[in-house]
């Protein structure tokens, strides 16, 4: 008969998410594992695998987490240049807090998805799902008049997708709220 966890695996999932998030895949060794999550080397493989199937679990983790995030705050009844200036701002905010590691999907793009498919088809996977919500949302504005006919939503999505991106990525590297503020603001002239 098998024994029962001893541990929660969510929450297990979610600490591991949190020192990978922090520390990136390559620094986050087996041992450093074991020994922030409190769980047992062998209950860890017995549950997760090796580091490598925990990480890729734990980045899905996250990126569900993520996507149903954005999904909530596309949903805003606002005008969608309102709606995406608070969503670029929240990220701002939260990127730039201190001590904040920044997007784990973002880090794990830069830092192994050149060497890593499984990464790749994640980031793929991502940028499909968001690039999807937005080209939504846009569609829907454009039907109410609040996005112009000729913008082409799907480009749009595309834009703000690699926006969203790039200020992750300097949001970690410079911490300059009142520069990402400001692309982020003429980001948006794109909308008209």
């Amino acid at each position: 008969m098998p024994r029962a966890k001893e541990f929660d695996e969510a929450e297990v999932l979610d600490q591991a998410l949190e020192l990978f998030r922090a520390r990136g895949f390559k620094h986050t060794s087996f041992a450093d594992l074991v020994d922030e999550l409190g769980v047992s080397r062998q209950s860890l493989y017995d549950t997760y695998g090796d580091k490598q199937a925990l990480y890729h679990a734990a980045l899905k983790r996250y990126l569900t987490g993520g996507i149903d995030n954005i999904r909530h705050k596309l949903d805003a009844a606002a005008p969608v240049r309102q709606m995406l200036a608070a969503l670029f701002s929240g990220m701002i905010d939260g990127q730039c807090a201190n001590g904040s590691p920044g997007c784990l999907m973002v880090n794990s793009m830069v830092e192994l998805s050149p060497h890593d498919a499984d990464i790749r088809a994640l980031a793929q996977e991502h940028a499909r799902a968001i690039e999807g919500l937005f080209a939504s949302r846009l569609s829907a504005a454009q039907r109410k008049g609040d996005l112009a006919k000729s913008k082409d939503p799907v480009a749009l999505a595309r834009f703000l997708y690699h926006t969203m991106l790039g200020l992750a990525v300097a949001s970690r590297a410079l911490g300059d709220k009142t520069g990402l503020r400001e692309t982020a603001r003429l980001a948006l002239q794109v909308l008209g």
